[in-house]
């Protein structure tokens, strides 16, 4: 076990979970095989009907949801459940992910250090391509009806560097509690997609950065809860949702306008 007691960071995991107990327990697994000497996890279910608490580490502390509030609400619900105190790190992650065996030291090196606080993101990859990007930052220009992430499907070799970045994905947010309970935490009217994009776009205007750091590395098997990348199912929830992000944003003429750009821009994304 590596000495962390020169590291100024209480993370405190916190899995989302929904009918995927198979995945969680490689997620879990993954989080608790790092060598760093203090953090707390807590699973968050979301009214799974395969759930089976048993079967996950007793060092794993358990809110179990009535039904399945989607993610904003989710976690909203979950993290003021788990009674998390304001000085500790949030990271909010998918069940469907894997954190490297470096995940926790790697954090606490590059944000030890920082002068102000941000949401981070870590660089993420493909669960069956690792060398290939998922995540290594976000961009958003609403009035372009761009809202994706940066990297996607190139060499992971490329996205080394640090950088301030528009968004981070809820696949993995790592945000301090004192700055998710000043923003009020997710906007629940977003049932699943976009409210990590609202949530900073929110922070941007109270002067919270978003930073990418790309030595903080985890894996994610894309969309497993739903069927797959390119499932009919995800893509009407991310059109839906995107429509509820500029109607927040703007008037409903220029929000039907902004999500025509958004959603030629996504069938062009597509790799066929």
């Amino acid at each position: 076990m590596i000495n962390t007691t020169s590291y100024n960071i209480k993370p405190h995991v916190c899995i989302l979970n929904w009918n995927g107990q198979e995945v969680l327990r490689d997620c879990v697994q993954s989080i608790l095989s790092n060598q760093f000497e203090s953090f707390k996890v807590t699973v968050i279910d979301n009214g799974s009907d395969d759930f089976e608490p048993t079967e996950l580490d007793s060092k794993v502390n358990i809110v179990k949801l009535d039904k399945n509030y989607g993610f904003a609400r989710g976690y909203n619900l979950g993290i003021s459940k788990a009674k998390i105190d304001k000085d500790e790190y949030l990271i909010l992650l998918n069940n469907d992910t894997k954190v490297d065996e470096n995940f926790f030291i790697n954090l606490a090196e590059s944000i030890q250090s920082k002068k102000t606080e941000s949401i981070y993101g870590p660089k993420i990859i493909f669960d069956d391509h690792k060398n290939l990007i998922w995540y290594g930052g976000g961009k958003v220009n609403l009035n372009r009806g761009i809202i994706e992430h940066i990297g996607i499907r190139k060499s992971s070799s490329d996205f080394t560097i640090e950088s301030n970045t528009d968004y981070v994905t809820g696949c993995c947010m790592i945000v301090k509690k004192s700055i998710y309970d000043d923003l009020g935490g997710f906007d629940e009217s977003f049932f699943m997609y976009n409210e990590d994009v609202d949530f900073c776009l929110r922070a941007k205007l109270n002067r919270i950065k978003c930073v990418y750091l790309p030595s903080v590395i985890i894996s994610h098997k894309v969309s497993s809860s739903l069927g797959g990348y390119y499932s009919s199912k995800k893509i009407l929830m991310k059109i839906k949702s995107a429509f509820l992000l500029y109607k927040k944003y703007y008037s409903k003429p220029r929000s039907i306008l902004l999500l025509m750009k958004y959603c030629i821009r996504s069938i062009m994304s597509i790799k066929l």
